[in-house]
């Protein structure tokens, strides 16, 4: 681990990349699964569910898409994923910009104004916003390792979310080769085992998703 970064900072920037990449791909899945639960199955959300690996405690397809994602109470919903986000940046502040983190806070506070009318659609200013956060990354985040560190996490919420949601193989492929040649820059917290691992497992077009999962759940290390 590089002098100027802390093990709990390598930490924070790493889960502030997942949270906000998470949300950004569910609402673009959430959309999906919607519109199939209006047209053809009121149950997909179970399916839903299953794949992302949350409790499935909804009574309906209103309550499901009502609670996972304005519940505040409800750890897996994307308002609470908003909200580890944010506490994350806020351990950040010398690491990310304050015109960065709005981003963060202005999605919160747009779920929030959504809440009473539930409008899947309206999310779409919550996916503007988090696309301009990442590019303020970009552009303000002058220091390369903390940079990289949230663009990890970033890289390999991507890969799980289209692992999960079982994307086509060349889109597999595709994104593992993105994570593989950003864990060149940050080899120390990787698993570069592991990393060769999944290369191989993923080359294989009948690949085990379980085993895949599992590897990605252990891929970012830091080290004492």
């Amino acid at each position: 681990m590089g002098e100027l970064i802390s093990n709990t900072k390598a930490e924070n920037l790493f889960w502030l990349g997942r949270y906000v990449q998470r949300v950004y791909i569910v609402l673009h899945l959430l959309r999906k699964y919607r519109d199939v639960m209006i047209d053809e199955n009121e149950g997909a959300y179970h399916s839903f569910c299953e794949k992302l690996g949350i409790t499935d405690n909804y009574a309906s397809s209103d309550e499901f898409l009502h609670n996972y994602v304005y519940d505040k109470e409800n750890p897996d919903s994307l308002i609470s994923m908003l909200t580890y986000a944010s506490n994350n940046a806020t351990l950040l502040r010398e690491e990310i910009k304050s015109e960065t983190f709005s981003y963060i806070l202005l999605s919160i506070s747009h779920i929030e104004n959504c809440a009473k009318d539930a409008d899947i659609d309206a999310l779409q200013t919550v996916s503007d916003y988090l696309l301009a956060f990442w590019g303020s990354v970009d552009e303000r985040m002058f220091k390369r390792e903390p940079r990289n560190m949230v663009k990890a996490g970033k890289y390999l919420e991507d890969l799980d979310l289209h692992v999960r949601f079982d994307y086509p193989h060349e889109r597999i492929l595709y994104l593992v080769d993105r994570l593989e040649k950003h864990a060149e820059k940050e080899k120390v917290i990787f698993n570069q085992i592991l990393l060769y691992q999944l290369k191989s497992e993923t080359l294989q077009p009948d690949c085990d998703k379980l085993k895949v999962l599992d590897i990605l759940k252990h891929l970012f290390v830091v080290n004492g």
